[in-house]
């Protein structure tokens, strides 16, 4: 059974700046490592390990422990397609290493509409005119590289008007492209979870 992160991994004080600590010991003194294929790992300099993911806290993303006293990020995502009805994808370099959206976390106080607007132009450069909802709720499984593995989603349909060749953020990602919804490379969990709903089937 899978273990989430719970209101007891963290300490009894909140910190109230963003904070990452280590999965492996629980130490802040992490960096991010760019490895030689480009993806990234985290160095902890107290323990001396190697982690793809860690535990992270930030104050300013909009988050809550539910009655659980589970963690759970509040993401917002973007499907975007293109004329040809093929979706844009790319290749993530941060855990988890997959195909995935443009996506990030919704800041608090955030609109969801207009985070998820921010997130297209931040990581395509794509300036969305018009984004329809597609589904609001609690994915679980869904893990991000903060250490969270439930997420609650706002996410919205973008179909572009014209062709255009994305800027994928540096950052975020080193491949992507246009892909048909029944032949896509392996994508995130909430991706497939997404692509699966029948109320989405009949807007792709």
């Amino acid at each position: 059974m899978q273990r989430f992160t719970k209101r007891s991994d963290f300490p009894e004080h909140l910190p109230t700046t963003k904070t990452f600590f280590c999965s492996l010991c629980g130490a802040t003194d992490i960096q991010k490592v760019i490895r030689a294929d480009g993806t990234a790992t985290h160095h902890c300099n107290s323990c001396g390990g190697d982690a793809e993911r860690f535990l992270g806290w930030n104050p300013g993303m909009a988050q809550f422990f539910n009655e659980a006293g589970e963690l759970v990020h509040e993401s917002v995502g973007v499907i975007v397609q293109n004329p040809q009805r093929e979706i844009l994808l790319f290749k993530r370099i941060k855990y988890p290493f997959l195909w995935t959206i443009p996506a990030g976390h919704r800041d608090i106080g955030e609109d969801p509409l207009l985070a998820a607007a921010r997130e297209l132009r931040e990581e395509t450069a794509i300036v969305a005119d018009e984004l329809q909802e597609l589904f609001v709720g609690e994915i679980r499984g869904d893990s991000c590289v903060g250490g969270v593995d439930i997420h609650f989603w706002y996410a919205y349909l973008y179909h572009m008007k014209g062709d255009m060749v994305p800027v994928i953020e540096a950052e975020e990602g080193a491949q992507w492209g246009w892909f048909a919804p029944h032949d896509m490379p392996q994508v995130t969990l909430p991706v497939k979870y997404l692509i699966s709903q029948t109320s989405v089937k009949e807007l792709l």
